[in-house]
């Protein structure tokens, strides 16, 4: 594919100084997005799909996960005055995430005042998608795809079901994908102006300390930066953006430095032992191995969306095999890096890969498959030797088989995540915590901490009352108070995150084996049993 793609809205090119040589002077073709009504009537129609999609039902599917909660009441933590965490901040990962969280906790709080649990504040992460969707279209345009493929990338980042259940959940991914898409943007600008670039840094370095995986974005960002800067200052705008990126980036090692935790010692975490932690955790295997972790992974997202994951990598290969020839890949250059650098490390058969890691692929496999889409239609409309009806007709007719194709799937999978409520159990089991335990201050009870918030609303005493789970066996500032183990405990509450990893945590193994049920919420694997442990605790 050879073919140049049409100038993306009328514009005109920016006046170069007379002092830049003539072979320099490139003009620069790129939409003026808030000057084109098309585009923002296409992009508000595409945007209200997707608040619509992604809001409806955000509260009862997926289920909640024990990372929500986890980055929750680290949120609470800071809005209450206890420090970055619930427990001990021990540099699991940079906090900045989990304070924007704190910031905007108020607005989902206004449609539940009583408290600030994981179904109401999933609502600030509608926000969070609704903000890198109008990214992603912006991202598009700059770009310089055509309107339509720019609505398509849009479309497919923001109402493929994968997006739709992943960009529901309270992950840091999600806010540092929105900061990484801004860099995107700032670094495509057309206007080219250093300030831009050296915004791009900012942005970047927002989004490593939200997420710190994130890091293996740059050098996407970088590409786009000089792909899309002026011949005459792009050094200048790298420059300036890895400066203000490596200046703010390292706030986060100058914190822990001042803390006087950046490296191990006696008392005290460090900086140091949690990347160490987060370095050697035990792999996860190759993605390719019917056996390994990985590959459940892998199908885990293949059963909600084949189109994106694969066709987004077939396309970012494409546009990386064809950068000599098309000036449409070589636009796309940065984001199809993004995917290929991406799959690479999730390749890694000793690498740990998370459930929420293609998160932050999302936005570039739409981008990318919306680009080879768009190079695909431009090759057969303009370059065919064809009349040029029959190449409309093959445009038209390779269109409706690819709506055929994805349309029915993305159906059912959309419309499983509006109308399934898959935490009924946890509401259950929180409101059965709170009206049936006569004693909450003064009761111990394990718990992961998608409920932990709810039980503390309900009076538990936060971290010694309500004990998130983990804590029992591995922080010793709860293990100080609990002298006989699981005999200091009341309740565990059985979750299915509870249940699976009780058997590498003593503690909690133990409580589940003296313990009796005496309320069940749900059936089969995803049940939440409340139990009492058998002669322990208070009583």
């Amino acid at each position: 594919m050879t073919a140049t793609l049409p100038a993306a809205g009328s514009s005109t090119p920016v006046a170069q100084p007379t002092h830049v040589p003539a072979r320099l002077r490139t003009p620069v073709r790129a939409v003026r997005f808030r000057s084109s009504p098309a585009d923002l009537a296409l992009c508000g129609v595409l945007l209200a799909a997707i608040v619509l999609v992604q809001g409806w039902n955000i509260a009862g599917y997926p289920n909640f996960s024990d990372d929500e909660g986890t980055y929750l009441a680290q949120a609470w933590a800071v809005q209450q005055g206890d420090g970055l965490a619930h427990y001990t901040y021990w540099y699991d990962h940079p906090p900045l995430g989990w304070l924007q969280l704190a910031a905007v906790s108020w607005i989902p709080a206004l449609a539940d005042p009583s408290a600030m649990t994981v179904g109401t504040m999933r609502l600030a992460m509608l926000g969070v998608s609704a903000v890198s969707a109008v990214l992603v279209y912006v991202l598009a345009r700059r770009l310089r795809l055509p309107m339509w493929a720019a609505g398509l990338g849009m479309a497919l980042f923001g109402l493929s079901p994968l997006a739709v259940v992943l960009q529901r959940e309270i992950f840091l991914d999600n806010i540092a994908v929105m900061w990484m898409l801004l860099a995107f943007c700032l670094a495509a600008s057309p206007s080219r102006h250093l300030w831009h670039h050296f915004a791009a840094g900012l942005a970047a370095a927002t989004g490593v300390l939200s997420k710190e995986t994130m890091l293996v974005l740059l050098p996407a960002l970088l590409v786009t930066m000089w792909r899309h800067g002026h011949p005459a200052t792009r050094k200048f705008a790298l420059t300036g953006a890895v400066t203000a990126c490596a200046l703010v980036g390292l706030s986060y090692p100058l914190f822990a430095l001042l803390k006087g935790e950046l490296f191990p010692g006696g008392g005290h975490v460090s900086l140091w032992d949690g990347i160490s932690y987060q370095l050697s955790r035990p792999g996860s295997g190759f993605v390719l191995d019917a056996g390994s972790g990985s590959h459940g992974v892998l199908h885990s997202w293949l059963y909600y969306d084949r189109v994106l994951p694969i066709g987004g990598l077939a396309a970012a290969l494409f546009l990386l095999v064809t950068l000599r020839w098309s000036v449409t890949a070589r636009a796309l250059a940065g984001p199809a890096l993004a995917v290929a650098v991406l799959a690479l490390v999730a390749m890694r058969p000793t690498g740990y890969l998370p459930a929420m890691y293609i998160v932050q692929a999302l936005p570039f496999l739409a981008l990318v498959l919306a680009g080879a889409a768009a190079g695909v239609v431009h090759a057969l409309v303009h370059r065919g030797r064809a009349p040029r009806g029959l190449r409309l007709t093959a445009v038209a007719v390779l269109a409706a088989c690819a709506a055929a194709l994805v349309a029915p799937r993305w159906y059912d999978g959309d419309r499983t995540a509006m109308t399934v409520d898959a935490n009924a159990p946890y509401r259950g089991a929180a409101a059965w915590m709170a009206s049936e335990v006569p004693d909450p201050a003064s009761t111990r009870v394990l718990v992961d901490d998608a409920l932990w918030l709810d039980l503390v609303h309900a009076g538990y005493e936060p971290g010694l009352g309500a004990i998130w789970f983990y804590k029992a066996d591995l922080d010793p500032a709860v293990t100080r108070t609990m002298p006989d183990g699981w005999r200091d405990l009341d309740y565990v509450v059985a979750s299915p995150t509870v249940r699976r990893d009780a058997a590498d945590l003593p503690n909690v193994r133990d409580a589940l084996r003296h313990s009796t049920p005496v309320a069940t919420f749900g059936e089969g694997p995803d049940r939440i049993e409340i139990r009492r442990v058998q002669g322990g605790g208070s009583r």
